[in-house]
């Protein structure tokens, strides 16, 4: 197929429609099936002593082989199931990406083999809290395995579908194919999908997510993360069946793609890749060149705007083709409303509540300095009738809720574990975590000490710029809120060797003694990378470790000598993190990290190349206001003052409302001269009170390290009430537990001193008092109606 003009040449390809025909080349069977291990003992549920010491061992290796019964046939009515093929290794990447997530959000999953599932029954499988479909592991399934998802869903099961699950079947020769003429599972998601004998080539379309504002929230897509999206592209999304009205023009990472009148971007699918994702790479996103330094000072100094240079993006193995002529039937519907959780009940008064009630609007996942994002879909046929949560402008349904039969299916059309695995974590998290609250109405342990909400501000210290604001922003008092993060690049240079534009920290004791009085005040000081800011982030990779080694190194040691003590935070110059660098940081005890990719998510492990790179540090995305991060950026690009007041609210009142915690970043000149901005940020935040905190990365890395070992379980009681039975090798201060109040009414504590139970608006707070065994109960809500 001939090459076409792109920003990126030869790596979009146009291609022609071809005739369908519904069978697959042979191909081998090895392609399609799935790592084998040895046997081994059963899951431990969480809560025995038994897996207390697993916690004590590495996450990837908690999960080891499964016996014939699920959970040691111990039913509880919490526990997720991730269903699996028979055989499939549980020490795979793809696996424990859905583990992690799942103890992030603050909820529990074990694996279920299709065995154990099917050995089960309905009966057996409905004694836990639902079932969870993953992409990207289960691309074949028998039909007794379909059947018996739909046997479980129908009779009252909740059950999270997702993209690829069953995409195959197998023929009678025993080769993988696409099912005709749709997905085995379309009548549980609620439209047709896995289109295969009816659009070949473009059976996976690569494109802008949407949704209303108020249901990304809900998503966990924070202020700034998602951007308007234009009306006239976002109804094309409800069209009834009918033709198309005349192409917008693309936006974002999708505008940079040449696509002419009438055509969309495609993923080419195979029995080896039945979504067709190894052809586009997210993972590239993570490691966008920011402005550099340079850059930033040039312009501030002279006052003109800077243009934004269109990003460079590799679309991979991506077609252009028409549009499919006829796509679902979605509206966007705003999200339910669940209030706001806080410590003592009393919501406050949200910017961001009241701009989504007045603005309430169709929205796109955004990028840091990319606009929209595009994500592979299924193209799905057919009229939605349930709750769409999600949508593509040219593909259809992107994520909705629905009944079947007694039971409930939320349908994510996103490879969420693909996505988390190439540095997109975002989606998983947030679809699971709407699953959690909004389907299964559960308990969850709050990701913040005490359930208490906050911001991380991360202040980058990066040259002698950055001196004297620094010194005028600690003389009007900003340093004394907090506490903050704050890392310095410390070398004589900052933009090339010799320039002589660097802290150069060993010799200045003006910074020296600025960074000892930042540390008094209780901030987290530490390493800003590679010595020479610049020559740094834009130079160094994962293949030049043996000539940019050094500096990482003379930079920690200059921070730590001046400091006293080794730094336990970092970030990287241009947001730089080549897996070497990373790895050492851990090997010095760094346990938090700024980083680029996952962007709008909070403090998690670094899933990258499709793996869990570096267990013990916990990587703290940037979260934009759109295409930018910071004063700088909002100066060069003019960015109205009013924008960046708003978003800076909006963060602190969605973190307020999730109960989460998300990072922004700085440089002194920029904030120094919007201190309006930053004094005006500063004054919301203390108005919230006891609502809100600010972290440093530390500190949170240390809450989630030992939050991580919490293990828990729940027992439904002869009386109908749930027990409750946590432990903690060291002690449970700081956990909380949030049970909604509309299933459960006000828990009892049963372990004396154990904790205590406070009002938190819709939730209750079950907060843990520094024992290593707690216990609790709570009776059902008796007007509790299942969602």
């Amino acid at each position: 197929m001939p090459d076409i003009s792109s920003p990126r040449p030869s790596q979009l390809k146009s291609h022609p429609a071809r005739k369908p025909h519904w069978r697959w080349a042979a191909v081998l069977w090895a392609a399609c099936t799935l790592t084998a291990c040895g046997g081994g003992d059963a899951d431990n549920p969480l809560g025995t002593e038994a897996a207390n010491t697993a916690d004590e061992v590495p996450f990837a290796a908690r999960a080891l082989a499964v016996s014939s019964s699920f959970n040691q046939g111990v039913a509880d009515p919490g526990l997720l199931m991730l269903l699996l093929p028979d055989g499939q290794s549980l020490s795979d990447d793809r696996v424990t990406s859905w583990l992690d997530a799942a103890s992030e959000v603050g909820t529990r999953m074990a694996v279920v083999t299709d065995t154990q599932f099917l050995a089960m029954g309905p009966t057996g499988a409905l004694r836990y809290a639902g079932l969870v479909l993953p992409d990207q592991l289960h691309f074949i399934a028998t039909d007794d395995v379909v059947a018996a998802v739909r046997d479980y869903t129908t009779q009252g099961g909740r059950t999270f579908l997702t993209f690829d699950f069953a995409a195959l079947t197998l023929n009678s020769a025993q080769q993988p194919v696409y099912p005709i003429p749709r997905s085995r599972l379309s009548d549980l998601a609620g439209v047709d999908y896995v289109l295969y004998d009816q659009l070949l080539d473009r059976t996976v379309g690569l494109g802008p997510v949407t949704a209303m504002r108020s249901m990304l929230r809900e998503l966990l897509v924070p202020p700034g993360k998602a951007m308007p999206y234009p009306a006239a592209a976002a109804r094309q999304t409800s069209l009834a069946m009918a033709a198309r009205p005349t192409p917008i023009t693309p936006l974002g990472v999708l505008a940079t793609a040449g696509l002419r009148g009438g055509e969309s971007l495609y993923l080419p699918v195979s029995a080896a890749d039945p979504g067709g994702v190894q052809g586009f790479d997210p993972q590239q996103f993570q490691n966008l060149p920011l402005p550099t330094l340079q850059q930033r000072g040039a312009t501030i100094t002279t006052g003109k705007a800077m243009s934004r240079p269109a990003p460079t993006i590799n679309f991979g193995k991506a077609i252009k083709a028409p549009k499919v002529a006829r796509i679902s039937v979605v509206r966007p519907v705003r999200a339910p409303s669940v209030g706001v959780f806080t410590p003592d009940g009393v919501p406050t008064p949200s910017n961001e509540k009241a701009l989504a009630v007045t603005a309430d609007a169709v929205e796109a996942y955004h990028g840091y300095l990319l606009g929209h994002l595009i994500y592979p879909s299924y193209v799905t046929t057919g009229v939605f009738s349930g709750t769409t949560l999600a949508s593509s402008p040219d593909f259809g349904l992107v994520a909705g809720v629905r009944p079947v039969g007694a039971g409930r299916v939320l349908f994510v059309n996103l490879p969420l574990g693909y996505l988390k695995g190439r540095t997109d974590a975002l989606p998983m998290h947030g679809f699971l975590n709407y699953f959690v609250q909004h389907v299964l109405q559960g308990p969850r342990l709050s990701a913040m000490p005490n359930a208490v909400a906050g911001l991380t501000f991360d202040w980058h210290l990066d040259s002698m710029a950055a001196q004297a604001p620094s010194l005028a922003l600690e003389a009007a008092g900003v340093f004394n809120k907090g506490p903050f993060s704050m890392e310095m690049t410390a070398g004589p240079d900052a933009i090339v060797p010799g320039d002589g534009l660097g802290w150069n920290l060993n010799l200045n004791p003006v910074a020296q003694q600025l960074l000892r009085r930042l540390d008094g005040l209780g901030h987290a000081v530490g390493s800003h990378g590679g010595w020479v800011h610049d020559h740094y982030g834009i130079n160094t990779s994962e293949t030049n470790a043996t000539e940019f080694m050094p500096l990482l190194e003379w930079n920690q040691a200059a921070v730590n000598g001046a400091v006293g003590k080794p730094a336990r935070g970092y970030s990287a110059p241009q947001g730089n993190n080549p897996l070497w660098a990373m790895d050492w940081l851990e090997q010095q005890g760094v346990v938090g990290a700024y980083f680029g990719g996952h962007t709008g998510l909070g403090a998690t492990r670094q899933y990258r190349d499709g793996v869990l790179k570096n267990p013990a540090l916990y990587v703290f995305p940037v979260t934009p206001q759109g295409l930018y991060a910071t004063f700088e950026e909002f100066q060069l690009y003019q960015v109205p003052k009013t924008d960046a007041i708003d978003w800076y609210r909006g963060l602190v009142d969605f973190s307020i409302a999730q109960n989460t915690s998300r990072l922004v970043y700085a440089h002194p000149p920029g904030a120094n001269d919007w201190r309006d901005v930053l004094n005006n940020l500063m004054a919301y935040a203390a108005g919230k009170g006891a609502k809100f905190k600010w972290y440093t990365m530390p500190r949170l890395a240390d809450f989630m390290t030992q939050r991580h070992q919490v293990a828990w379980t729940e027992t439904t009681l002869s009386t109908g009430a749930t027990r409750f039975d946590a432990s903690h090798p060291t002690g449970l201060g700081e956990m909380v537990w949030m049970l909604p109040k509309s299933r459960y009414v006000k828990p009892v504590i049963i372990t004396a001193g154990g904790a205590v139970v406070v009002n938190g608006g819709t939730v209750w707070l079950v907060k843990a008092a520094a024992v290593k065994q707690l216990r609790f109960r709570a009776l059902p809500n008796p007007l509790y109606v299942p969602a």
